[in-house]
């Protein structure tokens, strides 16, 4: 393959962060709120795990997702105002636990390689980042997996803004078209500044609360991955970029729950969160 998309310097500390991934780790995760440079990373994950004789699968919010929304089930959980339905956001958690481990079960060739988006914010696969008495925590806790977490300084995350607006009015491909649009963006920092209030016991100008904060960010981060091998991407400068961050020139498998899976998760919610009581239970997605 060639290495023409892979544009973080080679004397990058992101870059040496990414290598010593590729070459030392079972699963690597990418979380952090859109807008970050996540998709970027997630790209570069990928092309460099492909250099380095790695089998590739990825397992991506948005395409686990998509299988849950059957019209049954939209019809009981609709999307309100371009956002998941908290009883669909709880299904897919409630799978991907398992997912994880039937993946590392039928994937046992040293080889193979999983890379993830976890979005966490709003309850988006924040399971994985549960303290559990289960066979994942051995896993998911342990050094075979890595969470990276992308943290922009304040005027690079002005340019990936600014860029991924471009992109969301004029998307150079069918992904860019599944971006979020800006005020989702927008509404997830809040959501943000939100956490790290209640937590520091503190009460943000609202004046200034859409204004992104790097610390802030890091402050909330450090503590959802407290359970996890937590490493931190300083993002200090912008990156020329070659095309689109989800074109990626190398096979990937996709991971997915089967239609068996989705109808076992979706038996748990209704016997764990029988009527409208999921929702509270999502919107506390942070608390655990």
């Amino acid at each position: 393959m060639s290495d023409t998309q892979i544009i973080i310097p080679k004397d990058s500390p992101i870059r040496a962060q990414l290598e010593h991934a590729v070459s030392t780790r079972r699963m690597i995760f990418v979380a952090g709120l859109p807008g970050t440079g996540k998709s970027l990373m997630l790209q570069q994950i990928i092309l460099l795990a492909d250099q380095a004789g790695r089998r590739v699968h990825t397992m991506q919010w948005d395409a686990a997702r998509r299988p849950f929304e059957t019209p049954q089930w939209l019809e009981k959980y609709p999307e309100v105002d371009n956002l998941t339905h908290p009883g669909i956001r709880k299904a897919v958690g409630l799978w991907v636990r398992d997912g994880v481990m039937n993946w590392h079960a039928r994937n046992s060739d040293p080889a193979e390689l999983l890379v993830a988006e976890l979005p966490v914010v709003g309850g988006r696969f924040t399971e994985l980042l549960h303290q559990l008495d289960d066979e994942a925590e051995a896993l998911l806790g342990s050094d075979h997996a890595v969470f990276f977490v992308p943290i922009p300084r304040a005027e690079i995350r002005r340019a990936i803004e600014g860029f991924r607006a471009d992109t969301f009015a004029n998307p150079r491909n069918e992904q860019e078209t599944k971006d979020a649009p800006p005020e989702i963006v927008q509404n997830d920092w809040l959501d943000i500044r939100r956490v790290h209030d209640l937590w520091a016991d503190t009460q943000s100008d609202q004046a200034n609360a859409h204004v992104y904060d790097a610390e802030i960010y890091r402050h909330v981060y450090d503590r959802l991955m407290r359970h996890r091998n937590l490493q931190i991407l300083d993002i200090d400068r912008t990156f020329e970029t070659k095309g689109s961050a989800y074109e990626r020139a190398v096979p990937v498998q996709e991971l997915t729950a089967s239609a068996e899976e989705i109808d076992q998760s979706y038996g748990k919610l209704q016997g764990l969160f029988p009527g409208d009581s999921v929702g509270p239970v999502v919107e506390r997605w942070y608390d655990y």
